[in-house]
């Protein structure tokens, strides 16, 4: 990526669409790589200006160029902090008993935070509101995992960064695919995964930051596993700060995006962390159990009396699709030539090693657990209520374990299976068995 081709059509859309409310303006003149004048000094960067910039090489980056008013400050910045937490009671209660008010008024306030990143920020929260306050829950909870892993505030610092920056590029990239959930083409998937590459860029551009900040950047959405992206590291290749966002940045999208829905809280995150315990160290889902721990966060009851007694059999049945699919996930690896190599086939062997654990170890493939569910009756609730909430929320997970590994499988399919050979077909077909099977699997959720 050339460094200074970071105004592209969908950045310049932000800027002039912010410019009607936070006025936008040039506070040097513009000019293009042959020193033609795009844009005069003191001219507000509006609609009728877009065409002189879009796809435009510059002489300098165009965020050195112009000025946002109403831009956030170091003070300003803390206290949207505050209040995204105050939003949500079990975050704040988190914070609060957590002690780490102090330590997140330091990151704000001793050191002035670089001005094109606080610009990018304000831009971010005026056009995609929902990414800014991803990006601050990202940031406080990647920030109080390493207090609590006992990081040297250096590292929370780097960290602090990491968090602010790491989906800065998504501000580049099309807004459509930034507010899409799933089902992404493998067009957009490929456009998507960019953003990794211009927030590295951008953070290059904006700052003399460390190795550490850029190293963390660029893996957080790595995984201990292998299943992430986008170079597929795994265990002792990859930096605890970026691995430390990623795993905020998941608890972040669970909280926000699926709980919210559902009543649920941050009481309700420990079956994720159980099923994912793969994915990130040991030690990051300790620092989490022990923070939720210290929190006292009460669990909210969501399986109701009037309701309760259908519930075993949902579960029995949710269970029963996703047995299915763990078999054909088997026999799909199973097809799978030995002289295969690769880091799409060694992520899938080991994800589908992962699964197997998984499965024993929670019971999904136990007699007994089937023989208790059949059992309960109507005058269970109070004995059995939430531990059916849990087993529920745990298939839940497992499930979504599922979908994440099977995105390798094209990747898989394409790079590393040689072009016409015998085992093709066979693992076409089946790669078609796992999406219906994930697609039937994922009704019993709507």
């Amino acid at each position: 990526m050339d460094l200074k081709v970071e105004n592209n059509e969908h950045y310049i859309n932000h800027l002039t669409d912010v410019s009607t409310t936070n006025k936008v303006v040039a506070v040097e003149n513009i000019y293009n790589t042959f020193g033609v004048l795009l844009v005069p000094k003191g001219t507000a960067i509006e609609h009728r200006v877009q065409e002189f910039l879009v796809g435009h090489k510059m002489q300098s980056q165009l965020d050195e160029l112009i000025t946002v008013q109403g831009c956030l400050t170091n003070t300003s910045l803390e206290k949207e902090f505050q209040q995204f937490l105050k939003k949500y009671p079990d975050l704040i209660q988190i914070h609060n008993n957590t002690n780490f008010a102090s330590i997140l008024n330091q990151l704000c306030a001793v050191k002035q935070i670089p001005r094109v990143l606080l610009q990018k920020l304000t831009i971010m929260k005026i056009q995609l509101p929902g990414l800014f306050e991803q990006t601050l829950f990202s940031t406080w909870l990647a920030c109080l995992l390493a207090k609590e892993m006992k990081l040297t505030l250096e590292q929370i610092n780097h960290i602090f960064y990491i968090g602010l920056l790491h989906d800065i590029g998504l501000l580049h990239i099309d807004p459509t695919l930034v507010s899409k959930r799933s089902n992404f083409t493998d067009k957009e998937w490929d456009a998507f995964k960019q953003h990794i590459k211009i927030s590295l860029a951008i953070a290059k551009l904006i700052h003399p930051f460390g190795s550490e900040v850029l190293r963390g950047i660029k893996e957080h959405h790595e995984r201990y596993d292998g299943s992430g992206y986008p170079m597929g590291l795994h265990n002792s290749q990859l930096g605890n700060l970026g691995q430390l966002v990623g795993l905020a940045d998941s608890i972040c999208h669970i909280r926000t995006h699926q709980y919210d829905k559902s009543g649920k809280s941050m009481a309700n995150i420990l079956p994720y962390l159980q099923i994912n315990m793969h994915a990130f160290k040991f030690e990051f889902y300790q620092a989490m159990y022990s923070i939720l721990q210290r929190a006292q966060l009460d669990t909210a009851e969501l399986i109701d009396r009037q309701t309760f007694i259908s519930i075993p059999k949902t579960i029995i049945l949710k269970r029963i699709r996703i047995m299915q699919l763990h078999l054909a996930f088997n026999d799909f690896i199973a097809h799978i030539p030995k002289t295969v190599s690769g880091k799409h086939s060694k992520a899938l062997f080991d994800a589908n090693q992962q699964i197997d654990n998984i499965i024993k170890r929670g019971g999904f493939d136990s007699t007994e657990t089937l023989d208790w569910l059949e059992s309960i009756k109507d005058d269970d609730f109070n004995e059995v209520h939430q531990e059916l909430q849990e087993l529920d929320d745990m298939q839940y997970e497992l499930l979504w374990l599922f979908k994440k590994v099977f995105r390798i499988v094209p990747s898989f399919l394409k790079d590393e299976l040689p072009v016409d050979s015998s085992a093709q077909s066979i693992l076409n077909a089946q790669m078609e068995t796992l999406h219906q099977n994930l697609l039937q699997a994922w009704v019993d959720y709507q």
